[in-house]
């Protein structure tokens, strides 16, 4: 998810408590998150706030990027989310968020015998398949929206490289449209 934004000045990395982004080397990152986190060097601030408040407590038009790592799949309304976090981006800024994929092989198996025991948790309250992910992403405003592999995470090793349409985690980037003039 960094990678996918490194040629942006400002970021604003959503829910980033839990999880912050060592590798986010961008010239601004801004935390924002329900419970103060951890700040690490590479943050420049954090900030107390819910998402479905965005763009406040910032300024319409602000980022350069946005990343939303995990975020979506706990929303109660995502499109709500989705333009929300369109009005936060400046004009050809960029959306990068990731989610779990419901055609991941564990997940399809565990959805075909109807388990409630693995990757159903009370917090999740849908998952989304990557076709109807970039029909979201459209509704909000986005533009060019792509989808990447999150692969497949293997202990010890981390993430591994694994096909877009069975991985673990779906990355996907949509744009804010540019001014014309």
């Amino acid at each position: 998810m960094a990678r996918l934004c490194a040629d942006r000045r400002r970021v604003l990395d959503v829910g980033w408590a839990a999880w912050p982004n060592v590798y986010m080397r961008n010239a601004e990152v801004i935390g924002l998150d329900l419970q103060k986190g951890r700040l690490l060097k590479n943050y420049t601030s954090c900030v107390i706030g819910d998402v479905m408040a965005l763009p406040e407590p910032f300024e319409p038009d602000s980022f350069d990027a946005l990343v939303a790592g995990e975020i979506i799949e706990h929303l109660e309304s995502p499109l709500d989310f989705l333009r929300r976090c369109y009005k936060t981006l400046k004009p050809g800024g960029l959306l990068v968020l990731s989610t779990p994929n419901p055609f991941f092989p564990a997940e399809l198996l565990l959805t075909i015998t109807l388990s409630r025991r693995y990757y159903y948790t009370q917090e999740h309250v849908c998952l989304y398949p990557q076709r109807w992910l970039i029909r979201l992403m459209e509704r909000a405003g986005f533009t060019d929206v792509k989808l990447y592999s999150g692969g497949v995470p293997a202990p010890i090793l981390g993430g591994i490289p694994f096909p877009r349409t069975w991985c673990y985690e779906t990355i996907a980037t949509g744009e804010k449209k540019s001014l014309t003039v």
